[in-house]
């Protein structure tokens, strides 16, 4: 068995593991976004995107470790299911502190039972947080609807800013 040090890799493995299923695209590349939002860089940049917040870089990564075999994907819905061939592979964190897989594994937990939607909702609102020099609540709510459009509802986008604080953004007033 080969050893992979890929903390992308590593992530799909603990989203497997902590919500016995496997991530898509969408929620792969809304979770790391996360996770680097809670302070662990992974070393992806962010660019917005027809769903939220996308890494080019992050993309190509997993697409890499398809074509090497270490990840599996999963074509048969609607998404790219990821998940990590553990018949040949030992995925291990890049450089990452015990406390960081922590932060990581407490993220991942925390974030377990919202959709796909809800994650682009969430990493769309922090995404106009950070590019705003106003930082009230009305200024986000405004820029996710810049972005967005008429997907999301003003009271779903207002839901979506309650997790802010777990991520130390605080609103100006």
């Amino acid at each position: 068995m080969m050893e992979i040090l890929d903390n992308a890799a590593y992530v799909i493995k603990r989203i497997n593991e902590l919500w016995g299923k496997k991530p898509g695209k969408k929620a792969l590349h809304k979770m790391i976004f996360l996770i680097q939002q809670k302070g662990v860089n992974l070393g992806y940049n962010y660019g917005i995107h027809f769903y939220g917040p996308y890494s080019a870089a992050l993309d190509t990564s997993t697409m890499s470790l398809g074509a090497d075999g270490i990840i599996e994907f999963d074509y048969s819905g609607h998404s790219h299911l990821m998940s990590i061939n553990e018949r040949d592979f030992a995925v291990l964190p890049k450089e990452l502190s015990r406390e960081q897989q922590e932060i990581i594994d407490q993220l991942i937990q925390r974030f377990s039972h919202e959709s796909p939607s809800d994650l682009e909702l969430l990493t769309t609102a922090m995404y106009a947080y950070d590019h705003l020099e106003d930082k009230t609540r009305e200024s986000v709510i405004a820029g996710v609807q810049k972005i967005k459009g008429a997907k999301y509802s003003v009271e779903q986008i207002q839901r979506s800013l309650e997790s802010f604080a777990y991520f130390n953004k605080r609103f100006s007033h």
